[in-house]
């Protein structure tokens, strides 16, 4: 079960998500991070992932879901803290071309 904590401060949200992100959970935090993102409009979205210890196909729908949200309501959103697994996911669906995902710090 993935669960997602948030944190504002001078128009960046930072989004911490943990656990394991599946089907299930993936659908019910979705809706939670699109609402903070309504809610404070912040410039800068960033979603944390290093708490996280599985991640399966939900989990890159989660991500480019949340990123063209991101981009219509006029915020940048930033994907870090991805360990070996997920970077896998993540290569292997081809979205490790978008600049925005990093491994280190923004």
């Amino acid at each position: 079960m993935a669960e997602a904590e948030f944190r504002y401060k001078d128009s960046t949200l930072e989004i911490y998500i943990s656990g394991e992100i599946d089907h299930h959970s993936a659908f019910e935090i979705k809706d939670t991070i699109d609402g903070q993102l309504l809610y404070y409009n912040p410039k800068t979205a960033i979603m944390n992932f290093e708490k996280v210890s599985f991640m399966d196909s939900s989990g890159i729908g989660l991500i480019l879901a949340r990123y063209k949200f991101a981009q219509n309501c006029g915020t940048n959103l930033y994907v870090q803290g991805l360990n070996a697994q997920t970077q896998r996911v993540l290569a292997l669906a081809g979205i490790k071309t978008i600049k925005e995902i990093t491994t280190g710090d923004i």
